[in-house]
């Protein structure tokens, strides 16, 4: 995976950063009730205000109107034959939906990347250190592709998370790697720096996303905590399809 190469910078310490980061991919914030209304000018009592003169008046009239269609018989003959009921038309592609949580659920805190990420403990199988896994290494594959390990989870693919989430304009970090985490019901783990345990997460904080066409896994923005929403079964979907930069059509 190419990334540019340039010096990285300090991360922004104010919730802006991630809006630098993801802005343009975020649903547009619901206005405040109080912007949603207009301030009226204050009327001066002594100041009148001129009627609005009268409209017009309607001009369909019965001597300007077009003359009603006679019916005109046309023989059985010059009739088109009738090819039967017209076909539908046909119907607009749905892109997939991406369900969100209504009520406050738990998120593992993990560092990956410049980024700090929430994983819903619901689509994980479980943590471990990385050093504690036996991982063979896959040769002609890109550094973020850690190899194969065994675990209770069964066989793994090992994925480096910073690659993944490193925005692009950043330059990806090999080799920083020291925890793991597992996707539930998937043969891939993810290799993170580090785990902060867990936060409940409510949904009213959060800036979703509804259109993903660009990080399907991206769900949405804890601008408050400045932490990133992970939707695991998309990330799960991208890494089987091979391509976590495009959304599932």
């Amino acid at each position: 995976m190419s990334r540019h190469r340039q010096q990285n910078g300090p991360l922004l310490a104010e919730p802006q950063a991630l809006e630098d980061y993801f802005g343009d991919l975020l649903d547009a914030p619901e206005p405040a009730p109080a912007e949603q209304e207009e301030e009226r000018p204050a009327q001066n009592p002594r100041t009148r205000v001129a009627e609005a003169p009268p409209g017009p008046r309607s001009l369909m009239r019965d001597d300007i109107l077009e003359p009603a269609d006679t019916p005109v018989e046309v023989p059985a003959s010059e009739l088109a034959p009738v090819s039967g009921p017209a076909a539908p038309p046909p119907e607009t592609p749905v892109g997939p939906t991406y369900p969100r949580p209504e009520k406050p659920f738990s998120a593992l805190v993990i560092e990956a990347g410049p980024l700090t990420l929430l994983a819903p403990l619901v689509d994980l199988g479980g943590v471990t250190p990385l050093d504690q896994l036996n991982i063979r290494p896959t040769p002609a594959h890109s550094p973020w592709y850690l190899g194969i390990a065994d675990s209770k989870q069964g066989r793994v693919q090992l994925i480096d998370l910073a690659a993944i989430v490193t925005p692009s304009d950043r330059e990806y970090e090999p080799d920083t790697a020291r925890q793991v985490v597992f996707l539930a019901n998937s043969r891939f783990a993810l290799a993170c720096r580090a785990i902060h345990g867990t936060r409940t997460i409510d949904p009213e904080q959060l800036r979703w996303r509804s259109e993903r066409r660009r990080l399907p896994w991206l769900a949405g923005v804890d601008r408050e905590k400045m932490a990133t929403l992970l939707d695991l079964t998309a990330l799960h979907g991208s890494l089987e399809a091979g391509d976590w930069e495009s959304g599932q059509e």
